[in-house]
C-alpha cells in the first residue's frame, strides 16, 4: 500500500515462502501413449543466517550503540533490512513453516548480572559443548549441505539460573517480533532506496537505570545480546528444569549503551549549535588602531560571506593567503544568464587590487572539475568522444575560419548553434540509426552517462570533503549549519570536468557552446539522481516526469551524534510556511547522504523557510513510564478504524506492567499483551473490535511511543555577484 509521509504500517509477520533447510523436489509424468512413467527428483538447499548475522541485516539498533541518553524507560530493539529474516527458522528445528514465532531473541545484561564474554568456538562446541564446560548447548541434530560443524561462531555461556531469569517464555516470543511499512522518500539514500518494509525484535527487559545524582562518567553500561533461540526450547523459562550450570548460546550481534537521562533524541536536537555556514566574525577590540579596525572589519564581512583564509603558494613559488570558499555559502548568489568562458582555472582567479588578497575559490572549482574527470576512465571517454562527434560536426557545417570568426564575435551561441544543428542534418542523412546512439534525444545535450555524471556532481557528489568544508570552524561538532549553493562555482566545476579531452583553442567552440548550458540541459538529470528504481512487479506504475531543478538550490549540514546513532533520520522542508494555518509548501529533497558517520548532508530543490526532523518511524521504541511502584504503560491508542488509529484512550486507563522479576525489570509479555487486549476490548472503552485477534502487531503498535520532532526556521541573505 502506499503510506503518506509520517505514517507506518504495522504487520503481525511475514512469512518466508521457504523456510532455511534442505529441500528435495520430486517430479512424476507418466506417457500413456508409450505406458511408461518418468520420474526425477532434484536436491536444493535454501540458505539462510543460522550461526553467525550478516551486519548489512541489522539496520539498525536501540538504544543506539556507545550511547548516553534516557534509555531506562526503553525496551532494546533490533531493526533488520529482510523483513522476513525472524521467521525464516523455527524455534523448534526442523518444525513446519508457519510459526509465528521468531527463532531470535534479545537478552538485556548489565553488571550485577554480570555480563558474559563472547567467545568463538566451533558450530559442534557450540551445540556438544566438552563436559568440561559445563553447559549444554542448543538442540540440532543435523546441519544444512551448506553448513559444517568445524564452522566458527560466537558463543556466550550464561548462568542457568541467569538465562531463566531473564530470557522470554515460549509463549511471549510470538509478541517480541512484528513487521513495519514506512514511507522512505524523506530518508538518507541507503534507507531511500529501501522498499521500506523492516522486521523488528524486541526485547523483554528494561535496561538498569543510572544510580541518583551519577554524572556521566558513571553511568550504567548495558549489554544487549541478539542470540539464536534454534533449539533452545526446553530450556527457556518455563520449561522442566535445567541441572547443567551454565547454557550455551550463538550470538547474532551484540551492543552496549548506558543510561543518563540528561541525553535523548530531542534534548540533542534541541542543544544543536544552529547557524549559517560561516566561521564567527572575530571579536572586536577597541584598542586597535583605526587601520587595523578596517582590516577587522574586512576580514569579518568575508568570514560572514562564508570564506576562509588559506595558505597558498603561487605557480611562481611564493607564499601567501588567499581567500577561498567552496560551493556551500552562507549568502544566495544569483545564477547568471552568462558567464564568460575561461579556457584555464588561472583565468578564474579573482585579484583584490585593494587588498592584494586573491580569492581562488572559482580557479580551486575548475582544477577539481578537471582532476575528478580525469579520476574516471569511462566517464572521461565518453566525454571525449562525445566533443569529438560535435567537433566534427561544426566542421562540417561550417569552414574553420568561420568558427573562429564566431568565437570572436557577439553572436558566438547563435552561431554554433545553426552550425550544430547543420551537421546534426548532414549527419544523421549519412548514418540514419547511429545518430541517436552518439547524441542524447536532445541533439544540443551529452550522451545521457555525461549528464548522469556531471548531474551527480551539481549534487556535490565525489567533492571532497575538504572542499565542502575547508576549516573545521564552518562546521563544529554539535551544529547544523544551512547553506545556498553557489551556481557559479558548480558551474566552474562542470567547465572544469568537460575540458577533458581538450587538445588545441579551436575545441573552445564545444566549450563556449557548453559554457552557458551546464544548469539548463542538466536541470532534469539533476531531479533524477534521487529516484528509485522502477518497480519490477508493476513495470506499468506511473512515473513522475523529471523537471527542471529550481534555483538557488539550498540545504544544511548536520554534525551530531544523532547521525550515528539514529539510522533512518527523516528530514522535511518546506519553501514556504502559514504559522496561522500551521501549513506549506513543501520541497523535495535532491539529496540526503550521510558524509561521515557523524555527519549528513542534504540538499533541497530551492529555498527552504523550514526544516523538521523526525525520529525514524521504522525503529520508534517501546516504552513505558515510571513510578516508585514499578512500570506502567497509558495513552493506549484506538485500534477500531484505520481513521482512528492516532486516538488514544483516556489517560486514567493506564497499565501496571507486570514484571515476571521485578528486581531484574523483566516483563512478563503473554501477560503484559492480554492486559492491553482485554482495556482495548473492554465495552466501557470498545477501542478494538472484539472479534479481531490481538498479535505482535497490536502489541507493538501499543508499545510504540511516539517519535521526537524538531522545526527549525531559517533566514535567508542575498549576495550579489560581481
Amino acid at each position: 500500500m502506499s503510506l503518506k509521509p509520517g505514517e507506518i504500517q504495522f504487520h503481525q509477520w511475514c512469512e518466508p515462502p521457504l523456510t532455511a533447510g534442505d529441500y528435495s523436489l520430486g517430479v512424476t509424468q507418466a506417457v500413456a501413449q508409450l505406458g511408461k512413467t518418468f520420474d526425477g527428483t532434484l536436491e536444493f538447499s535454501v540458505a539462510g543466517p543460522r550461526f553467525s548475522l550478516n551486519p548489512s541485516d541489522i539496520y539498525s539498533v536501540y538504544p543506539p550503540k556507545g550511547h548516553h541518553g534516557s534509555f531506562a524507560n526503553s525496551l532494546p530493539h533490533v531493526v533488520f533490512t529482510r523483513r522476513t529474516l525472524p521467521w525464516e527458522r523455527n524455534v523448534v528445528p526442523d518444525a513446519p513453516s508457519g510459526a509465528e514465532r521468531p527463532w531470535m531473541a534479545l537478552l538485556l545484561f548489565t553488571d550485577s548480572d554480570p555480563v558474559p564474554e563472547i567467545k568463538q568456538r566451533t558450530v559442534r562446541e557450540l551445540t556438544s559443548p566438552p563436559p568440561a564446560d559445563g553447559a549444554v548447548g542448543p538442540k540440532i541434530a543435523r546441519l544444512a549441505a551448506y553448513e559444517s560443524w568445524t564452522e566458527p561462531c560466537n558463543v556466550i555461556d550464561v548462568p542457568t539460573a541467569t538465562f531463566r531469569a531473564i530470557a522470554p517464555r515460549l509463549d511471549d516470543l510470538k509478541y517480541l517480533a512484528h513487521v513495519r511499512e514506512v514511507e522512505t522518500d524523506h530518508k538518507e539514500t541507503m534507507s531511500f532506496l529501501a522498499d521500506g518494509w523492516f522486521s523488528i525484535v524486541m526485547g523483554n527487559r528494561f535496561p538498569k537505570p543510572e544510580q541518583a545524582g551519577a554524572d556521566q562518567a558513571k553511568a550504567v553500561e548495558n549489554t544487549v545480546f541478539l542470540v539464536s533461540l534454534e533449539g533452545m526450547q526446553d530450556y527457556l523459562p518455563g520449561g522442566a528444569a535445567v541441572t547443567v550450570p551454565n547454557v550455551r548460546l550463538a550470538v547474532l550481534a551484540s551492543w552496549s549503551f548506558h543510561c543518563y537521562a540528561a541525553y535523548n533524541f530531542k534534548s540533542l536536537m534541541q542543544s544543536l549549535n544552529v547557524g549559517t555556514f560561516n566561521l564567527p566574525a572575530p571579536q572586536k577590540n577597541p584598542a586597535l588602531s583605526g587601520e587595523e579596525q578596517r582590516a577587522a572589519q574586512y576580514v569579518a564581512g568575508a568570514f560572514t560571506r562564508g570564506y576562509v583564509a588559506l595558505n597558498h603558494r603561487t605557480r611562481q613559488g611564493e607564499p601567501t593567503v588567499s581567500w577561498c570558499r567552496g560551493p556551500l555559502t552562507p549568502v544566495q548568489i544569483e545564477a547568471q544568464a552568462r558567464y564568460p568562458f575561461q579556457p584555464v582555472p588561472d583565468g578564474l582567479l579573482r585579484y583584490d587590487y585593494n587588498t592584494g588578497v586573491m580569492d581562488v575559490s572559482y580557479a580551486a572549482a575548475s582544477q577539481l572539475g578537471r582532476l575528478l574527470a580525469l579520476q574516471d576512465r569511462s566517464f572521461a571517454r565518453a566525454l571525449c568522444a562525445w566533443r569529438s562527434t560535435i567537433q566534427r560536426m561544426l566542421r562540417r557545417s561550417a569552414p574553420e575560419e568561420a568558427v573562429v570568426r564566431a568565437l570572436n564575435s557577439a553572436t558566438t551561441e547563435e552561431t554554433i548553434e545553426g552550425a550544430l544543428d547543420g551537421a546534426l542534418e548532414v549527419e544523421a542523412r549519412r548514418s540514419a540509426g547511429t545518430i541517436d546512439a552518439i547524441v542524447a534525444p536532445d541533439d544540443r545535450c551529452p550522451p545521457l552517462a555525461v549528464r548522469q555524471w556531471l548531474a551527480r556532481l551539481i549534487l556535490l557528489y565525489r567533492v571532497p570533503f575538504i572542499n565542502l568544508v575547508p576549516h573545521e570552524g564552518l562546521l563544529p561538532g554539535e551544529s547544523m549549519r544551512f547553506f545556498r549553493i553557489d551556481p557559479g562555482w558548480i558551474k566552474c566545476l562542470l567547465e572544469g570536468a568537460c575540458s577533458v579531452g581538450r587538445n588545441s583553442t579551436e575545441q573552445q567552440a564545444v566549450d563556449e557552446f557548453l559554457g552557458n548550458r551546464f544548469l539548463d540541459f542538466l536541470g532534469d538529470a539533476v531531479s533524477g539522481i534521487r529516484r528509485r528504481r522502477a518497480v519490477e512487479d508493476d513495470p506499468a506504475a506511473p512515473v513522475a516526469p523529471l523537471r527542471k531543478v529550481n534555483w538557488p538550490l539550498e540545504g544544511f549540514l548536520l554534525r551530531s551524534s544523532l547521525v550515528e546513532g539514529w539510522q533512518g533520520l527523516e528530514m522535511r522542508a518546506w519553501q514556504t510556511w502559514d504559522a496561522a494555518r500551521n501549513d506549506g509548501t513543501p520541497v523535495d529533497p535532491l539529496r540526503i547522504d550521510r558524509v561521515a558517520p557523524d555527519i549528513m548532508l542534504c540538499i533541497f530543490d530551492g529555498p527552504v523557510v523550514r526544516i523538521e526532523v523526525r525520529q525514524p518511524p521504522e525503529g520508534m521504541h517501546f516504552g513505558a513510564a515510571t513510578r516508585e511502584t514499578g512500570y506502567y504503560k497509558r495513552n493506549l491508542r484506538r485500534l477500531i478504524s484505520p481513521a482512528q488509529a492516532v486516538d488514544q484512550l483516556d489517560p486514567a486507563r493506564e497499565i501496571s506492567i507486570p514484571l515476571r522479576e521485578p528486581r531484574a525489570r523483566v516483563v512478563d509479555v503473554a501477560s503484559l499483551a492480554k492486559q492491553i487486549e482485554q482495556t482495548l476490548k473492554s465495552p466501557g472503552v470498545l477501542a478494538m473490535t472484539p472479534a479481531e485477534a490481538f498479535t505482535s502487531a497490536e502489541f507493538g503498535l501499543e508499545m510504540t511511543e511516539s517519535p521526537g520532532r524538531v522545526v527549525i526556521f531559517t533566514t535567508q541573505t542575498v549576495e550579489a555577484t560581481s
